[in-house]
């Protein structure tokens, strides 16, 4: 016999990217702003969990590589 099927309902819940909202572009310098959207191990967090929109996630991946060059931000969390 065959399982039942069950079919999953995906709910898409709109979010509002926080960079639109205020009108302003992803910085290199705002260390607070960027480690939210960083993991604890050092990995940028894609745009389905973080909620800003693809073309500020360019942006917010460009800005968190050069604050890493930087030195502002770590590349890998503490070993």
């Amino acid at each position: 016999m065959r399982k039942a099927q069950v079919k999953k309902r995906i709910i898409k819940v709109p979010r509002n990217c926080e960079f639109c909202k205020d009108k302003k572009e992803p910085q290199f310098k705002d260390v607070a702003i960027l480690s939210k959207y960083v993991s604890e191990r050092g990995r940028i967090i894609g745009k389905d969990r973080s909620g800003v929109c693809a073309k500020h996630q360019r942006h917010l991946a460009r800005a968190i590589k050069r604050a890493r060059v930087m030195a502002l931000l770590p590349f890998v969390a503490g070993l």
